[in-house]
């Protein structure tokens, strides 16, 4: 997802968390060790973002017995990212998005249910010269009969002009849904400003993709897989999503709270079949 604006030559002076096509390797960043209630550890240099996510991909389980344990990649045969589960107990966060096809990589972003409320806590690598070993961001949800959506604020943007923007996933089963050529039903993460990202000026920055029913930009869409013992979910990037206006950062934010709402749905699937089945089941 590289960037297309005039604009682009001032990526030199403040790299995003990892190189994007086309730019100069981004300078060592450190990655969180993602380890609740404690200060994230320093990680050492060569625990890098290396690659940025290609525009759509899917995740796959790793075998057929295991709901631990998946990947992500364009194709099953070529991982790029390992995403791992973990219980309440683990002392690790719920979700952990690893950088690097193996389970064995350092993290790159988790995410937490607070408690038993619906609201979590994300895990991702500093904003670029914050001096920060690690940065906490909170996804809320909020629900009601006609409608669903989590939402989360992070900086975007190119350089020091980036700034915090808004953006509400929103349930959908409109025509970006059905375009993953997934389930019939799925989210789509809505871009709640309307104005260019900072460092993105006027006629440089022409907004893309689908629109949301109140006139807004949709930037990611995601929905469960159909037709696959191994294939659980499709994503894809639109719009400023796809074209890197909006950074790499953000575009692990959008990931890994996609996961939280897959684990989310995929825990009340599992609380309904054990319920149905005189069993207990798993928290929202």
């Amino acid at each position: 997802m590289g960037h297309h604006t005039e604009e682009g030559k001032h990526l030199d002076e403040t790299p995003p968390p990892y190189s994007l096509s086309g730019a100069s390797p981004a300078p060592p960043q450190q990655i969180p060790q993602l380890i609740p209630q404690q200060i994230p550890q320093q990680i050492p240099q060569e625990v890098q973002i290396k690659r940025q996510f290609p525009p759509a991909f899917s995740m796959y389980r790793e075998s057929s017995w295991t709901q631990r344990n998946y990947m992500i990649g364009e194709h099953q045969s070529a991982p790029l990212y390992a995403v791992s589960l973990h219980s309440g107990w683990s002392g690790q966060p719920d979700i952990v998005l690893h950088n690097g096809p193996s389970d064995q990589r350092p993290p790159l972003a988790g995410v937490t249910r607070s408690g038993f409320v619906t609201s979590a806590t994300v895990t991702l690598p500093p904003v670029p010269g914050s001096g920060m070993q690690a940065a906490e961001e909170k996804m809320e949800y909020s629900g009601g009969f006609a409608h669903s959506a989590h939402t989360f604020s992070i900086e975007v943007g190119i350089g020091k002009a980036a700034r915090r923007e808004a953006f509400e996933w929103r349930h959908s089963s409109g025509s970006v849904i059905k375009g993953l050529d997934a389930r019939s039903s799925g989210w789509k993460l809505v871009r709640l400003a309307t104005g260019p990202p900072g460092g993105i000026v006027g006629p440089s920055f022409v907004a893309g993709g689908a629109r949301s029913s109140d006139g807004k930009e949709v930037v990611a869409v995601w929905a469960w897989a159909s037709g696959s013992l191994t294939k659980k979910l499709k994503f894809q990037f639109l719009g400023s999503g796809a074209n890197g206006v909006l950074g790499e950062r953000w575009a692990i934010m959008a990931v890994i709270t996609a996961l939280r709402i897959w684990d989310r749905e995929r825990r009340k699937r599992n609380q309904s079949v054990a319920s149905s089945a005189g069993g207990g089941g798993a928290g929202a």
